[in-house]
């Protein structure tokens, strides 16, 4: 059996963040709300993104206690989107993530920097005796 293979019956937090997050737009919505709460309009247009792709994916959002929604009893009302606690906390990943791009990843058409070599792979290519 394949250790990497999702067991419904067992919780796994990684797949359950998986499942919520990997669907197509919520990390660029999560992304876009991250500064500060918007409209829906607001985000619709910053990430490029349908009405009815954008309201799905938020009220999943939602319904995980990632988002808050606030109608404002404006005329006409406005609804704002902002963060909460909870889905604050994935600024981490984002962190995580242009890290990691900073690294391996390149603009198009220029050259990929070598990333920078740890003690660990010195150690597994025999180099660490070497240094000084």
């Amino acid at each position: 059996m394949d250790p990497h293979a999702h067991n419904p019956e067992i919780f796994c937090p990684a797949n359950a963040a998986l499942s919520l997050l990997s669907e197509r737009w919520t990390l660029h919505i999560v992304r876009a709300l991250l500064g500060r709460k918007k409209r829906f309009n607001e985000i619709a247009r910053e990430i490029g993104l349908n009405p009815a792709t954008l309201r799905e994916r938020l009220r999943a959002l939602e319904e995980e206690s990632v988002v808050t929604r606030t109608v404002l009893s404006t005329m006409p009302p406005h609804v704002e989107y902002e963060l909460t606690p909870k889905g604050q906390a994935l600024n981490g990943i984002f962190e995580a993530l242009a890290d990691w791009a900073r690294t391996w990843m390149k603009p198009k058409g220029a050259e990929l920097v070598d990333p920078p070599q740890d003690d660990a792979a010195d150690l597994v290519a025999g180099e660490l005796s070497t240094r000084s």
